[in-house]
């Protein structure tokens, strides 16, 4: 998928106002990944917390950096994020931008308006598909990041790759940059459901690319499933389940499909030319990929992710567990912990600004501590492990359990929730329907 987490809480909350989707899934991704903001917050636990104990707005644990790659080979059905056909001169005066924007972080108004420190623990590029990009790119990039920042050690760097982009020489290449971790967008290992989907590749060319990355000595490998596409089943999509599990990766993602705005399967949809998946198909689906993914070893550790023991995304938990990340390059978005903001969607205009200085940011908003605190509660459900009421509260300054009982009093009794000691998580039901447990936060 072309996306990261940190898109999902936002997109969720505008369909929630709209009374738009009544299950919590469908706002999932994809990875979720860079157009649509997210507000995110922290759910502090022994694994989350700094050793010095903290107060908003302080920040001391490394942050996350997210750098976006616009390009694609072709643009899949039902994509409606940023992102242009691949071109080479194009993509070179972008990636020459996004270095000089990388280059002047020390004054834009990203890092001025944060408190936290320069210590990097996690990078992710991500799309669009970064690998349509030459590997070497990806090192020149890097070295601009850690002439800025301070890369911790170790430190994890995914990026995004489709089947059908790279081979085992780029791949070579690829891990010789730093990079530590794939995310491979499989989506399906049904050749005809690939071509609906308007993906470039096929079900040979996701076990090639998955083969070749072991081969180049990839220890971390992710690989991204989409559910719920119009004319799936739940035996065609067990079948890819299946096939991805016998590949043994570090990692999957499970992310049902959104109808995003602008893209083509929105339009025939709006047309009366797509028949969509009801929402009692859509959780029989989801339940049993949850049950078969689990049953084969993979712990479930949030919504819509599974991975082996130790193996969780470290940039995606920034998400889910409020901590620090920065957005880099066109459409990012960012939350340095007082405020969230996003770049400028105008491509041309991104390269005008960066060639000749000024402001790249498109939106600013401050953020106090009961914003912080609430997005904080959404976000947190998320994870399987849930929120610790006690530091929560005792960061952001508020009674983290008055607020629980005010908030979701008249879902008590639904069990879409649970409290135990000071630990709030939501039910195997509630991740269902985790969306009118979240709109009771706002």
């Amino acid at each position: 998928m072309s996306r990261t987490a940190c898109f999902q809480y936002r997109k969720a909350i505008q369909q929630i106002a709209t009374n738009s989707l009544s299950l919590s899934l469908i706002t999932i991704h994809p990875i979720i990944q860079n157009t649509i903001y997210v507000g995110i917050i922290q759910c502090y636990d022994s694994h989350t917390m700094s050793n010095q104990p903290q107060k908003f707005p302080d920040d001391l644990d490394p942050i996350g950096v997210y750098i976006h790659i616009p390009f694609c080979m072709t643009r899949c059905n039902y994509c409606g994020f940023v992102s242009y056909t691949s071109d080479t001169m194009l993509e070179n005066l972008y990636i020459d931008a996004l270095t000089r924007e990388i280059q002047h972080l020390d004054s834009s108004p990203v890092l001025i308006s944060g408190s936290f420190p320069k210590k990097v623990d996690s990078i992710y590029f991500g799309g669009g598909t970064p690998s349509v990009l030459d590997p070497n790119t990806f090192g020149r990039l890097l070295r601009s990041v850690s002439e800025t920042l301070i890369p911790t050690n170790p430190i994890e760097i995914t990026i995004e790759v489709n089947p059908g982009t790279y081979g085992k020489d780029k791949l070579d290449v690829l891990r010789g940059t730093g990079i530590t971790r794939l995310s491979i967008g499989a989506q399906s290992l049904n050749d005809s459901e690939l071509q609906k989907m308007g993906r470039s590749h096929s079900s040979r060319d996701f076990t090639n690319l998955y083969s070749a990355a072991r081969s180049a000595g990839f220890e971390n490998i992710s690989v991204d499933l989409l559910a719920g596409y119009p004319g799936q089943t739940i035996k065609s999509i067990m079948k890819s389940v299946k096939g991805i599990i016998e590949l043994e990766p570090d990692h999957i993602s499970v992310y049902l499909l959104e109808i995003k705005t602008g893209s083509p399967l929105e339009r025939d949809s709006r047309n009366g030319g797509l028949r969509l998946l009801d929402d009692d198909v859509l959780a029989d689906i989801y339940e049993t990929i949850c049950s078969k993914i689990q049953e084969s070893g993979f712990q479930q550790y949030e919504i819509s992710n599974f991975s082996k023991k130790g193996m969780e995304s470290r940039h995606n938990m920034k998400y889910w567990s409020d901590k620090i990340f920065l957005g880099l390059g066109l459409a990012a978005h960012g939350m340095t912990g007082r405020a969230r903001y996003s770049n400028i969607v105008d491509l041309e205009k991104y390269l005008e600004i960066t060639a000749h200085g000024g402001p790249l940011i498109d939106s600013f908003t401050d953020m106090d501590a009961l914003t912080r605190f609430k997005d904080a509660m959404i976000m947190g459900l998320r994870l399987t492990d849930g929120v610790d009421l006690e530091l929560m509260g005792d960061y952001y300054g508020f009674d983290a359990y008055s607020f629980v009982d005010e908030s979701l009093h008249d879902l008590k009794s639904a069990g879409l929730y649970e409290i135990h000691k000071n630990m709030i998580r939501l039910t195997p039901r509630g991740r269902l329907l985790s969306n009118i447990v979240f709109s009771h936060f706002l």
